[in-house]
Parts: structure tokens; C-alpha cells; sequence
């Protein structure tokens, strides 16, 4: 396993693990689902922050299966660079709902 593949799966279990230490600050419902219209069909359990670095993990194990499938060196890097993008942005939404809808 690539040093970015790792890095990719720490930020993973980095987000899950930021999202199950803040439960004690969210409220019982939080806005996960965005992209859905402004009712109640965006807020999800307070548990369910997880779900993007699940996802992000998730989309890692998929690329890491295709990079070893793979010959063409431009693509591996593309899904490495997908891999780490994904990771990060998982965590940054996870940061970012927090700070949102938390009560420090």
C-alpha cells in the first residue's frame, strides 16, 4: 500500500473518530444532506456524521483495488489524487458541521 493510500485512510478514521468525540456538542439532529431542499429531509441522528468518512474509506479500498489492476501510470496517480481529495473533504465537512450546529 502507497504512503497516500495510507494517508487517505488515517484521514478516514480521522473523521470518524472527530465525529463520534463531538456527540456530546451536536444536537440530536444535524444537517448532513445539503443537497436535498431546505425541510426536514437534510437533518439525519446526530450518529450518522459519519457517514462521510465511511464513504471516503469506502471510495480508498475501491481505488487501491484499481490502482493495483492498473498499468497506466497517469491513472493510478489520478485516483490517488481522488483518494486524498475525497479524505479531505470528508473531514472538512465533518469540522465544518460541527462548528456549524455545535453547542460549545
Amino acid at each position: 500500500m502507497a504512503i497516500n493510500q495510507k494517508v487517505s485512510l488515517i484521514l478516514g478514521f480521522l473523521g470518524i473518530i472527530v465525529g463520534l468525540l463531538f456527540q456530546f456538542v451536536l444536537p440530536p439532529e444535524i444537517p448532513l444532506f445539503y443537497g436535498l431542499p431546505q425541510t426536514e429531509d437534510q437533518l439525519a441522528p446526530k450518529i450518522m456524521i459519519v457517514i462521510p468518512s465511511l464513504i471516503a474509506i469506502f471510495v480508498v479500498i475501491i481505488n487501491s483495488v484499481l490502482t493495483t489492476r492498473i498499468d497506466n501510470i497517469f491513472l493510478i496517480k489520478s485516483l490517488w489524487v481522488a483518494s486524498i481529495s475525497v479524505s479531505l473533504l470528508s473531514v472538512v465537512t465533518i469540522i465544518k458541521i460541527v462548528f456549524l450546529v455545535g453547542m460549545f
